[in-house]
């Protein structure tokens, strides 16, 4: 279709403002990726913490069970000076099954022990595990953090370059047709400025009336289409 200069210079407008309009949404966009893998990367940071604790508990544990087993040993001592100054034989005998039951309670807590020990080995091993993925992936989202700033530093540039451009198209275009598209394009915030295609509106595809399919190719006066208020031409 064969636009007039009054149109075009409109769509040269248009096109600008669609693309400052994409380049707006993806500025706004960015800090919310930023956030995505700050949060990802923060949840493994908290993951890699647990395992720490889960360390320092299970460390304390055999810590614990250590002081337990050394406070039952020293009751055995106790016990064997005590046995020296027994006089009979019941009591010494009496004294000997307390010692044994002592004895025994020690041999169960440092079996326990081992199997502390082996916990906090394991708790370790992940620990270390989680440490390095948590390396790892700091040094992926610092460059995928790196190319957000990056990106949105060249958007903003590129931007500044495009608002520019339009100022100086629209100071080439009809003062009366610019000042409708204007106020269009900022309440639909998308391309309000549309072509008649098959005798339907480009903009929601709906049948137009032959009359307006008629004003609108002729492109003298501003047409709008009936049901979305979109400029047509």
């Amino acid at each position: 279709m064969m636009v007039t200069p009054i149109i075009e210079k409109l769509l040269l407008v248009q096109d600008h403002d669609e693309r400052i309009l994409k380049f707006e949404r993806e500025l706004t966009d960015l800090p919310r990726r930023k956030s995505q893998i700050e949060a990802q990367l923060e949840g493994h940071k908290q993951a890699v913490s647990a395992c720490r604790d889960q360390v320092k508990l299970r460390q304390a544990e055999v810590k614990q069970a250590e002081l337990e087993v050394e406070s039952l040993r020293e009751k055995i001592r106790k016990f064997r000076e005590q046995q020296l100054q027994l006089k009979s034989n019941k009591e010494f005998r009496t004294m000997e099954d307390e010692i044994a039951t002592v004895e025994k309670n020690i041999r169960t807590r440092e079996d326990q022990m081992l199997e502390m020990m082996e916990a906090v080995d394991q708790a370790v091993a992940l620990a270390k595990e989680k440490e390095l993925s948590l390396k790892q992936e700091e040094s992926v989202i610092q460059r995928e953090v790196s190319v957000i700033d990056e990106r949105g530093q060249a958007i903003r540039k590129e931007l500044d370059s495009v608002k520019a451009s339009r100022d100086i198209l629209a100071t080439d275009a009809d003062p009366e047709r610019l000042a409708i598209y204007n106020r269009l394009f900022a309440n639909k915030r998308s391309k309000v400025l549309v072509p008649v295609e098959n005798a339907t509106c480009g903009g929601c595809h709906m049948k137009l009336p032959p009359y307006v399919c008629h004003e609108a190719k002729k492109q003298t006066v501003p047409v709008f289409c009936d049901f979305c208020s979109r400029m047509l031409y």
